[in-house]
């Protein structure tokens, strides 16, 4: 598929949302994810020796983008432990693994993204803010293949196709190749599959926090907030706070997402608040 102009790639990606609570608009989508993945069968797995892994995307460079479960966090005791724990496996074109990323080697990639593509980088901010309000994701009930793994031998015990509806970040494909060019890949992940992986994870926290807070759970905690603390990076990566302001945001709870009314510094004039 021919590139296209990172012009028309900003204008692809040129979002609006509401003035006032954006996260209501795919209030319903959100809801329908939580409760799916939910609902996946864990029925005899165990943390570190019988573990599921379902194939949810597949990008322009042959990577496989997995939600694996159970997660180390349903070997936890007392009221840190969450059943429901999963977590993204992304493996290479070469059928090698990709190293886990957690928040902090996200911020890694980001400051690396604004090193070498600084006039660029609000693009990034804008998709992590789609994500952020599942804006413009698709419907789907479609067959994936899921695999049973024996983790102590490393062995694919049993494979199948499984039905699963679900809500998925969906990019247009001459959009992410022209990303992917721009951009390159970073310890030999494509963009497209760095996006995804930030998907599943903002997803399993999602199911997280509607987990451990039950009745008092709030619709901003998950993945809103762990990615518009991503914004809130790059506002830092594109000179509009200093690195005092950036530190002391992130200090009390570890998440520090970058008000609405700030959105501007990450994302430029590619978010339109009305």
């Amino acid at each position: 598929m021919p590139l296209i102009s990172m012009h028309e790639v900003r204008n692809r990606l040129t979002t609006t949302i509401p003035q006032q609570t954006p996260y209501r608009t795919s209030e319903n989508q959100k809801m329908e994810n939580i409760e799916n993945f939910s609902s996946l069968p864990r029925e005899n797995l165990s943390y570190g020796m019988t573990e599921k892994r379902i194939c949810l995307y597949e990008t322009i460079a042959g990577e496989k983008l997995y939600m694996q479960y159970p997660g180390l966090e349903s070997s936890r005791a007392g009221n840190r432990n969450f059943p429901l724990d999963a977590r993204p496996v992304l493996i290479k074109a070469d059928g090698s693994y990709a190293q886990d990323m957690d928040f902090k080697k996200i911020w890694d990639i980001i400051d690396l993204i604004g090193q070498n593509h600084r006039a660029d980088i609000d693009i990034l901010a804008t998709i992590f803010l789609r994500i952020a309000y599942m804006i413009d994701y698709m419907h789907t009930e479609n067959g994936y293949i899921c695999e049973t793994l024996d983790i102590p031998s490393g062995t694919i015990v049993n494979t199948q196709t499984v039905r699963f509806v679900w809500n998925y970040l969906r990019l247009d494909s001459d959009v992410i190749e022209t990303l992917n060019d721009r951009f390159e890949s970073f310890e030999g992940i494509s963009l497209e599959g760095f996006l995804y992986y930030n998907d599943l994870l903002a997803q399993n926290e999602d199911c997280k926090y509607h987990y451990l807070q039950g009745n008092h759970w709030n619709i901003t905690t998950g993945r809103i907030n762990n990615c518009l603390s991503h914004l809130t990076v790059i506002s830092h990566i594109r000179g509009k706070i200093g690195i005092s302001k950036l530190i002391d945001s992130f200090q009390r709870t570890g998440v520090a997402p970058l008000p609405q009314s700030r959105f501007n510094e990450a994302c430029g004039d590619l978010v339109i608040r009305q």
